[in-house]
């Protein structure tokens, strides 16, 4: 696949041959997606450069890109071209509401854990519920991002989050 891309009977990849490559090279398909990380510059659309690095956030989810939103007059009537990063579109978001319920699930399993070593250790009774209330706090926000997640039609496990 390589020699065929290099010496050009070969014009471009398909995601499959992509991810093959990567896992060959043991690097991320990221990282041949956007090569120059993390300064380069790169077209991400047609005519729409970026630095790399906010190529990776887009492509990942985190951020949308930055768009040209025309020109604005400054206090001295001179136009300005302002840059403003563009929203994903959080109806159909899956992978912010994924991130925020895994950070709850980790939470959750923190604080279980530290309430058990709180609980072997007779901490006082103020510190253990504390721990409690942290629990609850991340339950409670995961159990949310599930309604949420199932909202969006996406496949939730429906068993107890803290096994």
């Amino acid at each position: 696949m390589i020699s065929d891309l290099e010496t050009g009977r070969r014009r471009g990849l398909d995601v499959a041959d992509l991810i093959v490559l990567a896992a060959a090279l043991r690097i991320s398909p990221v990282q041949l997606l956007f090569p120059e990380l993390p300064r380069g510059s790169v077209d991400v659309l047609p005519g729409r450069p970026h630095e790399s690095h906010d190529a990776v956030r887009w492509f990942a989810g985190e951020t949308g890109l930055f768009a040209s939103s025309g020109d604005w007059e400054t206090g001295t009537g001179e136009s300005a071209e302002v840059w403003t990063r563009e929203e994903l579109a959080p109806e159909i978001d899956r992978i912010t509401v994924t991130r925020q319920w895994l950070r709850a699930i980790a939470s959750m399993r923190g604080a279980q854990s530290q309430i058990k070593r709180a609980l072997a250790s007779e901490e006082p009774r103020e510190q253990i519920s504390t721990l409690e209330d942290l629990y609850d706090d991340a339950r409670d926000r995961a159990e949310k991002l599930v309604r949420q997640m199932t909202e969006l039609g996406m496949d939730v496990w429906e068993g107890d989050p803290r096994v």
